[in-house]
This record gives C-alpha cells, structure tokens and sequence, in this order.
C-alpha cells in the first residue's frame, strides 16, 4: 500500500470563507518537478509576506480585497523528498513517486497510454472545481518566462513558434513577469545555446512538449504561464535571500494582472445564473466557461472585440462590438434566453438583452513600492531579511495586532490518495 503525502494549498484573501461575486481567482503553483526547488520557497516567502502585510502595505491590502489568491507551494512532495540539496542540474527527485513526469502527464485523451498520476488528476479535478482566471507554476533549471502553446499539433517534435489564439495577451503576461524581475529581462543564459529575447518565449519555440501543465490550463479557461527562476535547480540555502529579492516585484506585479480585460455575469431571464455557458471571444477559438454563479472573466488587451456565448437549452447570444480602455475591466452582463420560450417571452427576452449593461470599472492597481523589513520563513530555516520602501501608515493601522490564521488564510486538502497494489 501506498500512502502518497496530500498536497496542500493556501487560499488567501479577505473574505476567503464566503463567495464574492465577481471577485476573480489566481493561483500559483511550484515544485512540479520534486528537484527544482526555488518556486517552492519563493511560494512560502510570498504567503508569509501576504499575510503579515496585509493592512500594512497598500498594494497586498488591494490585491486581497479584490482577488482571492491560491498558492501550492509544492505539487511534487515525493520527488522533492529525493532531490538533493546543491545538485544544480540531475534529474534525481524531478519525477514522482511513480517515476512520472507531472508536466508531461496533463492528457486527457482516452487513447493515450500514459496512465493519469494522482497529483495530475488532483490538480485537473481542482481547475474543474474553481473558475481561476490567471496562474502561473514555477520551475528550474533555467531564467525565462515561457507560454502556450508548448507544441504545434500535426507535428509534436516540431521546434517552432506555436502562437496561441490569445498569444497577444500571453506575451503581454510574460513581458510583465520578465520586466518586474530584477535581471530575467537581460536574457540570462544558463547554457551557451540558450538566448531568450527579454527573457521570455515561446513553449513550442524553446522546446516543444505534450502533457504539459500550461497548456492544460490554457484548454480549461485559464491563463497559465511557466516560470523559470534558476540556473540551478536546487541551490543552497544561503542563495534564497537573492532569488526572493529578485523576484518579489514581480510576483506582486503578476497578481494585479487579473484585473483587465473584460468579466461579467451570465443569467437567465428570471436572472438566474446559467453555469458552464461556453464563452469566446471574437474569432478565438479557445473557450471559457461561466461559474455556478454565472461570472465569467477574460484577460484581454485594450481594443475592440464581440462576446459570444452559448448554453445548453438557450438562444446563441452575440454582443455588441465592446471596448476595452487601458487600466480598467469592461462590464459585460449577458441574458439568455431559452429555446423553448414562447413567442411572448422571446420579445420581452430580445427587448431586455438590448437593455444589457455594459459597465466599465477601473480595477487595475499599481504598485507602489513595499513595506518594513520583514522575516519570512522558510524549509532550509534560513532567516529572510528584505529592505524596503515602508507605506505611509494610519496610527491605527500601525499599531493594530493582525490574526491572519482566523481572519482570511485557510488551508484546504487538494487530496488524500492510497493505493492498494
């Protein structure tokens, strides 16, 4: 019998026990590869630093009042229980306890012979489970932001750009995580036959790979990038001071993301949510589905697009053509009618459609610096102190004691597995 270690994730924000509608989902993923450890700690900083900062520094205070924010520091407990510390470039602990590489097992085709591994379909049952909106995992081995697609299809071994329908914003969210990075932006080579212009690219045109993670999200409605944070994949302790200094801006940055494009709610005329309607944008032909509450969201660039979507039992809905305005998330509700309306209730339907509202609201944020030193712990015990820019504070906000485990952190079991053999 094989008892496999549960994987645990942290959701964080200000009203985590209650649904807000609206408010979107982010979610940050390391240690898909048991060896590549850095994403695993800069995970654990960055839950530390979220919960100590909040009502201290404006921005985390933001973040948490308008997002919920999920992080599993780890989606690999078993291989990472054989890596071994300093080894900069083996594949010892890379795979997991079934000797599987996780971000090659995300296929969901019947045919396939790769059997689903148990971290795989917990993982795929908790994107089912949850509208995410925007993620990122984490990795090692080299300095570069990579994104969909990770394969041309026809052609698997193929070395190419394989563009996405949505590459405009996946290049956009690479750009943002690079360029709030302390150097990645500089094109670090880790290899002597590795050049990555401003420390971004292409899956498909770096190496290609099927079952990959990024991709899988990308199918289900979310945009996932994969970010490499070191040349070596399991540095020594003393080292994760630098790494969380090079990367802390840029975590905070990518969070704020989520707050552009355009979301909405879809309903029905009696102003009930219709769920899992299938949405798209313009002539993109990868789909996104609405909530059980009806919310939907979509990372867009500004420009002009038109909504479509469809649901089973109601009329296919096409907007208006919408704007969407730098800094701010357009407002697009949706009223569905049903097919088997009679003649009556299709008129007044048609008439409150043409009445939907399209409202725009700013939402995006900006950072603005960050707060006092801080301690953050972390696996290898070492004591992270971060110099930093201190928010001007309220006396009371200075002087308030703050319970984050009762107020707004809970934990939450992705899952248990044992197997009989």
């Amino acid at each position: 019998m094989h008892v496999y270690n549960p994987l645990l994730v942290l959701k964080i924000s200000e009203s985590v026990h209650k649904h807000s509608i609206l408010k979107p989902h982010i979610k940050y993923i390391g240690n898909i590869h048991g060896n590549e450890v850095v994403g695993r700690e800069l995970l654990l900083h960055l839950i530390d630093y979220l919960v100590t900062n909040y009502r201290r520094n404006s921005t985390v205070t933001r973040i948490l009042q308008t997002s919920v924010v999920h992080i599993l520091p780890t989606i690999n407990p078993d291989g990472y229980a054989r890596a071994t510390l300093g080894d900069c470039t083996s594949v010892v602990g890379r795979y997991n306890r079934r000797m599987s590489d996780l971000n090659r097992n995300f296929n969901e085709n019947p045919a396939s012979s790769k059997k689903i591994e148990p971290e795989t379909r917990a993982i795929m049952n908790w994107i089912r489970s949850n509208t995410f909106v925007l993620s990122a995992s984490f990795h090692g081995g080299a300095v570069v932001v990579n994104y969909p697609f990770d394969y041309t299809r026809g052609n698997m071994d193929k070395i190419a750009y394989s563009k996405s329908p949505d590459d405009d914003v996946f290049v956009y969210l690479a750009l943002n995580y690079s360029r709030s990075h302390h150097d990645m932006h500089h094109s670090i080579n880790c290899s002597t036959n590795e050049y990555f212009k401003d420390g971004i690219t292409n899956g498909a045109a770096w190496y290609p790979l099927k079952g990959g993670m990024q991709d899988y999200n990308y199918y289900h409605g979310v945009m996932e990038i994969t970010v490499e944070l070191s040349c070596c994949k399991y540095p020594p302790a003393e080292t994760l001071q630098v790494y969380w200094e090079k990367n802390k801006r840029a975590l905070i940055n990518y969070l704020q993301l989520v707050h552009m494009g355009v979301k909405g709610l879809i309903m029905d005329e009696s102003g009930n949510p219709v769920f899992r309607a299938k949405l798209s944008i313009d002539d993109r032909y990868i789909t996104f589905r609405s909530s059980k509450f009806g919310e939907y969201w979509r990372l867009l660039l500004p420009g002009n697009y038109i909504l479509k979507v469809k649901a089973r039992g109601f009329r296919d809905y096409l907007s208006q053509p919408f704007r969407v305005i730098p800094g701010r998330v357009h407002r697009l509700d949706v009223v569905l009618t049903r097919r088997n309306s009679l003649t009556t209730n299709r008129r007044k339907s048609q008439k409150t459609t043409s009445l939907l509202r399209e409202v725009t609201t700013q939402n995006m944020l900006s950072i603005k610096g960050a707060t006092k030193p801080m301690k953050t712990t972390q696996q290898h015990t070492q004591k992270v102190v971060e110099n930093s820019h201190e928010d001007k504070l309220s006396k009371a906000h200075t002087t308030q004691a703050l319970r984050p485990s009762t107020y707004f952190l809970q934990w939450a079991f992705l899952f248990t597995f044992t197997q009989f053999l």
